[in-house]
């Protein structure tokens, strides 16, 4: 049995990326006959809100291309430019956060309190698992040291 929303999806990403204006008819027309009318799909609150949002997507992509095209080349490569600084700023931004929350971690570990800090995060595995996919979470072995005798 064909799944009629994938289908619409894909019709709907092949518009988009063709360019071609997203309309209900239109998407009936390049259907090859499994939309047979507009109704099939306005009927459909799915099917009807997937085709309203291409449309705005549509929408947006066109709105940003003209803009662009708009701009002279060397106002893009200045445009280009300060994205990528902004773009390494924040990747050392998060460097430093990744650095300083594995040495709060290991702080709270020298003290005895990393099971505590553990409980905030149970219900949280993912977030566990994205700052150590991160690096955020320190690895190693702690080892008490040996008492001072006097």
């Amino acid at each position: 049995m064909i799944d009629k929303g994938q289908v619409l999806e894909e019709l709907l990403e092949a518009m988009i990326a063709e360019d071609e204006d997203i309309t209900v008819r239109a998407v009936c027309r390049r259907s090859d006959g499994i939309f047979k009318h507009a109704t099939d799909i306005t009927r459909n609150e799915t099917r009807n809100e997937k085709v309203k949002s291409a449309i705005t997507k549509q929408e947006t992509i066109r709105t940003a291309v003209n803009q662009s095209t708009k701009k002279s080349r060397a106002e893009l490569e200045k445009l280009v430019a300060a994205k990528n600084a902004e773009i390494a700023q924040l990747q050392a931004d998060k460097e430093l956060l990744i650095a300083s929350h594995r040495k709060m971690i290991l702080a709270v570990a020298e003290m005895g309190g990393f099971p505590t800090w553990r409980q905030f995060f149970e219900r949280y595995q993912e977030v566990i698992d994205k700052l150590d996919s991160m690096g955020g979470i320190p690895t190693g072995e702690v080892v008490a040291l040996p008492s001072r005798k006097s």
